[in-house]
């Protein structure tokens, strides 16, 4: 017979055990008189202790519960199953004790893998299963897997729960390893005799595709075998034939494989099991990856587990096809899971949709050997034999292609890398590498790894992404400028022999969105939100609370562009992984996705917008500058990364230049080859900008011809020769008192925040603050260093008259570095609640400073127009001569009237 299975989804019985006391109190003697549903969660079911904490720092659990949970089931065991071998499936849980009747079954303690108890033999009639779910005392701590920032510390079982029954002798595991250039794939089938009896059989194996458009029929092969002990390892070669096909990301092939063995003596059994695998290799080639012999640029996301609705990952397959569909729309091929790992249902859609899957140890701390002060041998163990089960689990899915010891891991390099080396000896299905980010403060190339997720290669400024915090100085280059689109990391890995990886680029936070609230209706509450809306309704600014969540998310879009097209010019460079498309809710409250906690939009760009530069193909501007003058020359060399599917063939790249109403400039570059897996050159624009009407923002766009494959870039011309003469009926100061005393009399005063003006001002700082303000600022804090300005950018009124000679938009963007970094945005919070800035710094939401870059208003007797950047130090910028031309003519014209008082 094969293989019966039922079901134990519903309702159970239900005891909480804070004291715990349950297991000397033996709860699995006695009825339980609670109830609870099953998959679940407590805190899905309301069980435990209604939080009355409201967390500032993430999100709030409603319903709280740590320590030991009883659940209890009655179960029939029919006639049809005597005599049959039955295995308790749990898929995903804590530790779990499990009792049947009033026999002790055992205890399992993976969080990452299903929990398999073998029942053996039971007596048909009702019977009382127990099982007893342990979340307090977790082998080891920190990582996504339990962490309150996100998965939470659950208690509960989800996913499949099951009884199966199975005739004594039954094929319990088969392992594929695909061999593409031998058309064949490696089986090792584990077969269990629990008879105890010696026995002959015959195993049969046939596969086919099940999800191409190309069918692929693999012809039935069968093998005589001996069981003559209760577990048997066979390995077979089965040849898979010329019309193989191969699993990627543009062609995610899989096949099923069915098995089937029979005795041939007097007792017969039958077993019959399935697999998914593919036939496909994933492999480091010198610095980069490999699949089927075409190189890959990996475009990770790092998936911290949020999932608000539930505080766990979904465990369907429905909803992770739905995940993924949603990151390929931004470009997304891979996947690092931070610190945990996912369901089978991920694996599964990862493996239909061809996602590329990075899985690390639920861990984020220190390694350490044995003798040394602080090794944890229980500790140590545990780590390595959850490691080997989450291989044992999910290697045979083709997505699984990347194994990490954990994030950012510390102590004993040597104890890692025997991990590694063991892990590697276990299974070689995978690439290794001992941790992301580890040893961050000294790092150096890893021993045994096999690639290297880093966020710099040496000490110092050996950069491999363009976002740092000021804890981790020095800063990345987005910050450090000047603006251009030459960076590339090159410098920073022409020593490295491995694959590079990026390490959670981005990092870019935006203003909250406090419409996000209302979705919060699952187990975790907004509380954070909530919070912060009543802090900036009484800082006063929550009127301006969607513009700044807009503007301050133009601002992050365009930091994540330069940050991603960076690693994309960079030759022989292995991928990046965002920190994230989508926000994180924890850790004080890290707002830096383009995308909610729900994967849903946050409005700040498109799909289709995105994946201009973050696709398999990437048509790349290469430029010393945004800004320009009349009669300079605009010279860009056009560049094509191409890690699509092929070598790109005589095809032509169409560019023009224009305002949207009218084109300056067009032309064609004819590409003959761009071979796949480079960064090729397909040719230099090179123009005199004479002819421009200055000032204007211009657009370069590229595109390939009769293709969607675009990309677009702003620059800003301004003429060459600007009149920043200043008017006599304007005064010019710098000094506080200075400047109000002209006012008493009556002046007109331009007050230029400089370097030696004494006034309540922040550092200026053009791209936003990095993570999450109070998290970053207690680690400078800690490590005595300069705690970061925390600002997100700029709010703009560019349709005021003072800006009519400065062509912008409502948020920053590039013509805006010089001037704000060359800023000290004046903190506003005393002033009049009516002075409306011209432009507003944008505060982050912990602190909520009102914040003036240019503003006007009436002091005695005068009008001040107020400018916050030290335009006269950088005349030698053509957007600082303009912008000070345009405030100048403004203040000059009848139209300059301010109203508001400043004191």
């Amino acid at each position: 017979m094969d293989v019966n299975t039922i079901s134990l989804s519903g309702e159970w019985k239900f005891s909480l055990d804070p004291e715990k006391a349950g297991i000397t109190g033996k709860y699995y003697e006695n009825e339980l008189t609670d109830k609870i549903i099953l998959p679940g969660t407590t805190d899905e079911n309301k069980k435990g202790f209604k939080n009355e904490k409201h967390e500032t720092e993430r999100l709030t659990r409603e319903y709280i519960y740590i320590g030991y949970a009883w659940y209890q089931k009655e179960i029939e065991i029919s006639e049809a199953w005597k005599n049959k071998y039955i295995l308790l499936f749990l898929e995903r849980t804590r530790i779990s004790h499990v009792w049947l009747d009033d026999k002790y079954i055992g205890t399992q303690n993976s969080i990452c893998t299903p929990h398999l108890y073998e029942l053996g033999r039971i007596d048909p009639g009702p019977h009382r299963l127990t099982i007893m779910v342990d979340n307090s005392e977790l082998p080891v701590p920190g990582s996504h897997q339990t962490s309150p920032d996100t998965q939470t510390n659950w208690n509960g079982i989800l996913g499949r729960i099951e009884l199966t029954a199975t005739d004594p002798v039954w094929i319990n595991d088969i392992n594929a390893y695909p061999d593409i250039r031998g058309k064949k794939v490696r089986l090792k089938v584990q077969i269990r005799n629990e008879t105890g009896k010696k026995l002959s059989g015959i195993l049969r194996l046939k596969a086919n595709s099940f999800n191409s458009p190309d069918s692929h029929n693999v012809p039935e092969v069968s093998y005589n075998i001996s069981l003559e002990n209760q577990t048997t390892e066979i390995d077979i070669e089965y040849f898979i034939g010329d019309n193989m096909l191969l699993w990627d990301e543009y062609s995610p092939s899989l096949y099923r494989l069915y098995a089937k063995l029979s005795t041939t003596g007097a007792e017969k059994y039958i077993s019959l099991k399935e697999i998914t695998f593919a036939m496909r290799e994933f492999s480091a080639k010198g610095t980069q990856f490999n699949i089927n012999g075409r190189t890959v640029f990996l475009r990770g996301k790092t998936d911290c587990c949020v999932f608000p609705l539930t505080g766990y990952a979904p465990m369907d397959l429905k909803s992770w096809l739905e995940i993924f569909q949603i990151a390929k729309s931004y470009g997304i091929n891979h996947y690092r899971f931070h610190t945990w790992c996912p369901p089978e249902a991920c694996f599964t859609a990862a493996d239909m949709l061809g996602i590329f899957l990075q899985v690390e140890l639920p861990y984020w701390g220190p390694f350490y050997e044995p003798g040394e002060k602080d090794y944890n041998e229980n500790a140590f163990y545990y780590l390595y034999s959850e490691a080997r089960a989450i291989i044992k689990t999910f290697a045979n899915h083709p997505s699984f292609v990347m194994f990490s010891a954990g994030n950012e891991l510390s102590g004993s390099r040597r104890a890692i890398s025997e991990l590694i080396k063991t892990l590697r000896e276990y299974d070689s299905r995978l690439l290794y590498s001992e941790g992301s980010n580890s040893f961050l403060w000294d790092p150096k190339i890893p021993d045994e790894s096999d690639f290297w997720v880093t966020m710099r290669t040496a000490p110092g400024d050996s950069m491999v992404r363009g976002s740092f915090s000021h804890a981790d100085k020095p800063l990345g280059h987005i910050q450090a400028g000047p603006p251009n689109t030459r960076k590339t990391y090159a410098d920073s890995i022409s020593n490295i022999p491995i694959p590079v990886i990026s390490h959670e680029v981005g990092q870019y936070q935006s203003y909250p969105n406090f419409r996000e609230i209302e979705k919060y209706t699952g187990v975790l509450k907004p509380y954070n939100l909530e919070t912060f809306r009543q802090r900036a309704e009484k800082a006063g600014i929550l009127d301006k609370a969607d513009d700044f969540h807009k503007a301050s998310g133009k601002l992050a879009v365009l930091c994540y562009k330069e940050e991603i097209e960076a690693a994309l010019r960079t030759p022989g460079f292995g991928g990046i992984q965002l920190l994230d498309l989508q926000d994180f809710p924890g850790q004080g409250t890290a707002l830096v996705g383009i995308l909610d906690s729900f994967m849903h939009s946050k409005g700040f760009v498109t799909p289709e917008e995105w994946r201009e530069f973050c696709s398999d193909i990437v048509l790349l501007a290469c430029f010393d500058k945004y800004t320009y003058t009349t009669g300079e020359e605009f010279c860009a060399e056009i560049k094509v990364s191409n890690y699509g599917a092929g070598d790109i063939d005589n095809t032509v790249i169409e560019w023009w230049i224009g305002n949207g109403q009218e084109t300056y400039f067009r032309g064609f570059l004819e590409v003959p080859e761009i071979r796949q897996g480079t960064v090729d050159t397909a040719g230099e624009i090179k123009l005199n900008l004479e002819g421009v009407k200055a000032p204007e923002k211009l657009t370069l766009n590229l595109k390939f011809k009769n293709s969607d494959i675009k990309n677009h870039y702003s620059i800003w011309v301004y003429p060459k020769k600007t009149d920043i003469t200043i008017p006599s009926e304007i005064c010019v100061s710098n000094n506080t008192e200075e400047a109000k005393s002209l006012l008493k009399e009556g002046k007109t005063v331009l007050f230029v925040v400089d370097k030696n003006t004494e006034i309540d001002s922040v550092e200026g700082f053009f791209a936003p603050d990095f993570w999450c303000y109070p998290m970053f600022r207690k680690a400078c804090e800690d490590a005595g260093k300069p705690v970061a300005p925390g600002t997100l950018g700029i709010l703009c009124n560019n349709n005021h008259p003072a800006l009519k000679e400065f062509p912008c938009d409502y948020y920053s963007d590039w013509q805006w570095w010089h001037i704000i970094t060359n800023s000290r945005p004046v903190i506003l919070d005393k002033a009049a609640p009516g002075l409306n800035p011209v432009v507003q710094v944008i505060d982050n939401f912990d602190r909520n400073h009102r914040l003036g870059l240019l503003f006007e208003g009436r002091y005695k007797k005068g009008k001040v127009f107020v400018c916050a950047s030290d335009l006269f130090s950088i005349q030698d910028k053509p957007e600082a001569r303009q912008l000070l031309h345009s405030i100048l003519k403004y203040m000059a014209s009848e139209e300059f009237n301010p109203e508001t008082v400043l004191g």
